[in-house]
């Protein structure tokens, strides 16, 4: 692929997220986001040593679980009683009051605790781990009686519970049944659950998989010889990637799979730029389209941004920039939610991204609207103008033929908008008009 590299100074970047409030106790790092349903927002975190290149250990003994049962209008806030120095790994929102969250506690033994009041009360339903050692890689709970929790090796196998009880009792997967280690010292990190496909990566880049809900495995090996975490859109599309972030802020390495995880390809982020870091990464359900949030320069101020991909990693947008966002979470192609990295500045805070003209963006439609670029090409000014009878919400995005986003607006469509690029360099970009509708696309020149 040929790309002009092009340089251009950013203006007018507003946030392409709704930031959210959700007024938690103390400033925290949002671990994990679930819903279960468009109105029912389950997120969960804690405080974390944070530098600007590294995040380091837990620094509390406190967790938080906030939930929202009216789609991010109100939460209510409440402790996790996990322990000393608790890490999240994984949640589980089967219902509208009942959550389950795995961690590990003082980054040696693991615990899962269980509540049905939306975060009121807890009850300790921890499956019999080892107590030398333990982690959890995925918890998932298909209602709230039926589900999984997968941790690391003990006896040299990866340990594999099943509950048909909410956790009143657990089964163990036997270790013959379980794929052997690779090595002796290999552990699990991330996990992710489609119907009743369940996977989960290893250390050294191989991905366990269970075709009905855990009862047996097969374990197939990727390119990367690490793997942090791993995002499927359906049961045969998927993306893993190396690690969430690299200290030096490089883009870590990235993988994706057409064949339910059978076979992988390393994904070219190299759009992103040399020095961006990937934070949060989302398959989106049931879709093509993918999306990254990235930082360079520091985890503590930035600067941050989010891309998507409309064809499973082949071409990169920016849509965004400014928003920490650490983790992600969509229900479908038009509810989506973030959650911020650990942040001293100001209190935690989540981001939303729901509605029109959004959801054009993740829309495989083409936007049916008579609309003029002009001119093109353009020495330093261009007008937009759509002509329809009731004029809609849209957003305008300009980006250079690396992705990168140049400028964007927020527009009600009405009479013409005016573009300064001015200070753009000579050549070629894209402008993206979306809304409820869909989206369409147009080259623009910049010539001198």
């Amino acid at each position: 692929k040929l790309f002009l590299i092009l340089v251009c100074a950013s203006q007018n970047l507003f946030g392409q997220w709704l930031l959210v409030n959700p007024m938690i106790q103390d400033t925290i790092r949002i671990q994990s986001i679930r819903q279960n349903g468009e109105n029912n927002i389950v997120a969960v975190g804690q405080a974390i040593f944070t530098t600007d290149d590294n995040y380091w250990t837990a620094t509390t003994n406190k967790a938080f679980i906030s939930w929202s049962a009216d789609g991010g209008q109100t939460w209510d806030n409440n402790e996790i009683p996990l322990g000393n120095r608790p890490l999240i790994n994984s949640i589980s929102v089967p219902n509208q009051n009942v959550c389950y969250v795995g961690s590990v506690i003082d980054y040696k033994t693991a615990k899962v605790l269980k509540t049905m009041d939306r975060g009121k009360t807890w009850v300790d339903i921890s499956p019999p781990f080892d107590t030398s050692f333990a982690y959890v890689n995925l918890v998932h709970f298909y209602n709230s009686d039926i589900g999984i929790v997968s941790a690391d090796p003990s006896n040299y196998e990866f340990k594999v519970y099943l509950t048909i009880n909410g956790g009143t009792s657990w089964t163990t997967v036997p270790d013959e049944d379980m794929p052997n280690l690779l090595y002796s010292d290999e552990f699990s990190t991330g996990g992710d659950v489609i119907g009743d496909n369940i996977w989960f990566c290893t250390s050294y880049g191989r991905i366990y998989k269970s075709k009905n809900r855990g009862k047996d495995w097969e374990v197939y090996q990727s390119a990367l010889q690490y793997l942090e975490g791993i995002s499927f859109s359906d049961s045969l599309n998927g993306i893993a990637t190396f690690g969430f972030v690299d200290k030096n802020f490089l883009p870590v390495p990235m993988e994706i799979t057409y064949d339910g995880g059978i076979s992988w390809k390393t994904m070219d982020i190299s759009p992103l730029g040399d020095s961006a870091a990937v934070l949060g990464y989302e398959y989106i359900p049931n879709s093509t389209y993918i999306m990254l949030t990235t930082c360079t320069g520091s985890l503590l101020t930035g600067d941050f941004a989010t891309w998507i991909s409309p064809d499973r990693g082949e071409t990169w947008q920016q849509i965004s920039s400014g928003e920490n966002i650490f983790t992600l979470n969509f229900l479908d192609a038009s509810t989506g939610w973030g959650g911020e990295g650990q942040q001293f500045a100001h209190p935690t805070r989540m981001f939303q991204y729901t509605g029109s003209p959004l959801v054009g963006l993740f829309s495989d439609k083409v936007l049916q609207a008579d609309w003029e670029v002009f001119p093109n090409p353009t020495a330093d000014r261009v007008q937009v103008r759509v002509q329809e009878e009731k004029p809609a919400a849209y957003l305008l995005l300009v980006n250079d033929l690396q992705g990168k986003l140049i400028l964007r607006k927020d527009w009600d469509g009405v009479g013409m908008l005016d573009l300064d690029l001015g200070a753009c360099a000579n050549g070629m970009y894209t402008i993206t008009l979306a809304s409820k509708e869909g989206k369409a696309v147009r080259k623009l020149v910049v010539a001198r």
